[in-house]
């Protein structure tokens, strides 16, 4: 993991994901502590940059408008509800902490869950809407599909 730049208002402190390497499918258990040194404004974009065997830079533009469900119900997914987190527009600064959230990682069929396997790269930025950075993750990261032999599962 590459540290969060301390003068920009989203800072990671420490992320801690488990089983190493990622198996497809299974289930990922995440862990997160940081800050947001003000509050983001309301209108942020999610920048990804995904390498392996080719450079994908897909930007989720203005992700506080998927947001706006859970805004309106003053209420997080069940799943983020223990972790006291806020879920929606504009975020407020504060500390955050999740401890072993579950992600569920799906089996990647067809010709694509041939190349799965190997050693990645993501970068996640985050933007506002002049596209200044907020903050930033780099990681890197090993991923392999779930082997079942006759003798052995993993």
């Amino acid at each position: 993991m590459k540290r969060s730049d301390p003068y920009r208002p989203v800072i990671i402190n420490s992320i801690n994901v488990h089983p190493v390497p990622i198996i497809t499918p299974g289930t990922l258990y995440v862990s997160l502590s940081g800050n947001l040194t003000y509050d983001l404004p309301r209108r942020i974009s999610i920048q990804l940059e995904v390498r392996k065997y080719f450079i994908g830079i897909p930007t989720y533009e203005n992700i506080c408008a998927n947001l706006e469900t859970y805004e309106k119900r003053s209420r997080c997914p069940r799943r983020l509800r223990p972790f006291n987190v806020q879920c929606y527009c504009p975020f407020k600064a504060g500390v955050f902490n999740i401890k072993d959230l579950a992600v569920n990682i799906p089996k990647i069929g067809g010709h694509a869950g041939a190349f799965i396997k190997g050693e990645y790269k993501v970068k996640f930025r985050i933007l506002d809407e002049n596209r200044d950075e907020l903050g930033c993750l780099e990681l890197n990261f090993s991923m392999k599909r779930r082997h079942r032999g006759w003798l052995f599962k993993i």
